[in-house]
């Protein structure tokens, strides 16, 4: 068995999204402007099977941007990150509470209500 599954194309189903836009937008404009149903479906069909194709470039073009991006980022990803063994994000716990006291804490007098007045 492979290990890699085969790649899926996004070209025919962003070719199927464009033309079924173009449809249903030739459609509405249709009956908003109150042409006949016939005119309005034949001039739908027409527009569906124009854009179909120009849906298909559009996808093959996005497809091929998409795989350019992600080789892109996986060499860009193998080359910043040299060790494997250590992530970038670790912190080293010290533990302050047997040293000295700390400092950072700044005590505040508060004022009582009988002194406010």
């Amino acid at each position: 068995m492979d290990s890699e599954r085969p790649a899926i194309s996004m070209a025919i189903p962003t070719a199927c999204i464009v033309a079924l836009g173009a449809f249903l937008v030739a459609i509405l404009s249709g009956m908003f402007a109150e042409n006949p149903f016939g005119a309005v479906l034949a001039r739908s069909l027409l527009v569906m099977l124009v854009s179909w194709p120009i849906g298909l470039i559009a996808g093959f073009i996005l497809e091929k941007l998409f795989r350019e991006h992600a080789s892109n980022q996986a060499a860009q990803t193998a080359q910043s990150d040299p060790s494997a063994d250590e992530a970038p994000g670790d912190v080293e716990i010290v533990d302050q509470s047997a040293g000295e006291p700390d400092s950072s804490v700044v005590e505040v007098p508060v004022a009582s209500s009988s002194e406010a007045s």
